[in-house]
């Protein structure tokens, strides 16, 4: 079961997640069935293609399917909105199927819109409260705590990071040390023992470094905000979390600052107003991105 610590952070055990290797899940206690005999819409029924977002909004139903989207984001998606809830909100999530080898996940339709569709239309104050809530969101999704320390997904899995997309599974690593290790290996997995070097940055990597839970993926387009004009813009949902896991303390500010152009207003102005700056443990992780061609 999930519990408190004495610091106030909530510790996750994997024993209190949904079994992640069942092939079908309906949450038969989320609002989509508190509609006497409705059933979610069967994956062959979709007409889906091959990756995608399907809306059903007559049933206020997103479902989203594709070749990576696993199994592992259903279920942080229903840990984060059970342990958090309004603190971190996240759509509420049905079920999920596995069809075909690709999983549909079904979610709740968040009506809003992204902060990317509307950021260059705020002024400076509904941008800086937008920053505020997302700053109170960040700190305390990073309250979670694993019952054992270790870095991987949610299910302890590898992590699903798009840095480690088509590259050997990473992880799940149970120490720092290891992922380390891990990453002075992978850009040199094709050399011989003998054309092996040692690497440069490795003696670099702080040490102290502590583990917490990341979205990785924290970018405007991922982020859904009120459209009222009637008071202040809210944020409304963090989506996406199909990257998200136990990383290492560094890795949100790192993926924010990632995924977005290093002169744009919103990397140089507003992340270091949204989270804690790691620009060494960034400079470092540049490098390595650079390394195994991950740009």
């Amino acid at each position: 079961m999930n519990s408190t610590s004495p610091s106030g952070s909530k510790r996750i055990s994997q024993s209190s997640l949904p079994n992640h290797l069942k092939g079908e899940m309906d949450f038969v206690d989320s609002s989509f069935f508190k509609t006497l005999g409705r059933k979610l819409p069967l994956p062959e029924q979709l007409g889906a293609s091959r990756e995608g977002i399907i809306i059903i909004s007559e049933m206020q139903l997103v479902i989203k399917f594709g070749p990576r989207v696993t199994i592992d984001e259903a279920v942080t998606m229903w840990i984060v909105r059970k342990c958090l809830g309004p603190q971190v909100p996240v759509p509420e999530l049905f079920g999920w199927r596995v069809y075909q080898d690709t999983v549909f996940i079904y979610m709740e339709l968040i009506s809003g819109v992204t902060l990317q569709e509307c950021w260059s239309d705020m002024n400076f104050s509904d941008k800086d409260a937008i920053c505020g809530q997302l700053r109170d969101m960040l700190s305390s999704l990073r309250q979670l705590e694993p019952e054992n320390i270790f870095i991987g997904s949610v299910t302890r899995g590898p992590l699903i990071d798009r840095v480690f997309y088509d590259r050997p599974k990473a992880g799940p690593f149970d120490t720092i040390h290891e992922f380390y290790r891990w990453l002075e290996w992978l850009p040199q997995r094709f050399l011989s023992v003998s054309q092996r070097y040692q690497d440069p940055y490795l003696n670099l990597m702080p040490k102290d470094t502590t583990i917490k839970f990341t979205h990785a993926d924290v970018h405007p387009s991922n982020i859904v905000v009120s459209t009222s004009a009637f008071g202040p813009p809210r944020v409304l949902a963090l989506v996406d979390w199909g990257q998200s896991g136990w990383y290492p303390d560094h890795w949100e500010f790192f993926k924010m600052c990632y995924t977005t152009h290093w002169e744009d207003e919103w990397q140089k102005s507003w992340i270091p107003r949204m989270i804690e700056s790691y620009e060494y443990e960034k400079y470092l992780m540049d490098e390595y991105t650079a390394t195994i061609g991950a740009l």
